[in-house]
């Protein structure tokens, strides 16, 4: 979810960008609308936006002016202008985008995705900050929410087309939009080998392997097929 706030002296403008972030198909919530940046000055803090769609040219206090209150700001700006010729001090600005009015709505739709990844990358790099806190754990995106996953706690994980299915201890499985092969290399640090084209195995978790059937039995009571491909390689992982 996106935290936008809109300011702008005209209404009209403000009503079409607020419809326009709305039909993108994005998640976002705008939550807060200004006609003038001094009521915003007071708000923002308060409001805690991920980013701020910020006119140029408004009576009283410009947009320019109004970011130099914020020197430090840890939210994104994107100035939305019919001014072209302000695009040079909007870069020296260090805003994230610059848009004309009217608002294309494919532009919007790209700059919102672009600030969705930029999140994402942003709550990624503070999981690695607190590594150490949460050094035991998978760190796996999800839409708009990052899931930490145990590996400790993972009894196998099974593919679904573009999809994947990680089972744990607790009898539960949770639905990941992601590869088999991508979790393969989330977990290669922890003890789990693909035994098959559909299955990652922890291999803690082994009870015990057939080589009658080619069957790998899991603490968890279900019986798993090995590939003869990858027999060989599963039988030397367990020693």
């Amino acid at each position: 979810m996106i935290r936008i706030v809109i300011i702008d002296d005209e209404p009209k403008a403000i009503i079409s960008l607020e419809w326009e972030l709305k039909q993108s198909g994005i998640s976002v919530e705008v939550v807060g609308k200004f006609g003038e940046a001094e009521k915003a000055l007071q708000e923002v803090d308060r409001l805690h936006p991920d980013c701020i769609f910020l006119d140029i040219e408004m009576p009283g206090l410009d947009g320019f002016r109004f970011l130099d209150h914020f020197p430090n700001r840890n939210f994104e700006v994107v100035f939305v202008t019919a001014h072209a010729e302000h695009a040079i001090q909007a870069i020296r600005e260090r805003a994230f985008d610059y848009l004309l009015k009217p608002v294309d709505s494919s532009d919007l739709m790209n700059l919102l995705n672009r600030i969705h990844q930029d999140l994402i990358n942003k709550l990624n790099s503070s999981t690695s900050t607190n590594f150490s806190i949460q050094k035991e754990k998978i760190a796996i995106n999800m839409d708009d929410q990052l899931i930490l996953i145990d590996p400790d706690e993972v009894i196998y994980c099974e593919s679904e087309g573009s999809y994947s299915y990680i089972h744990t201890v607790d009898g539960g499985k949770v639905l990941v939009s992601k590869r088999l092969k991508l979790l393969d290399s989330l977990f290669s640090k922890s003890r789990f080998y693909r035994i098959h084209h559909s299955f990652l195995i922890n291999l803690k978790k082994v009870k015990s392997y057939e080589k009658s059937t080619g069957k790998v039995k899991l603490t968890d009571g279900i019986s798993l097929p090995v590939s003869r491909l990858k027999k060989a390689g599963f039988i030397e992982s367990l020693k």
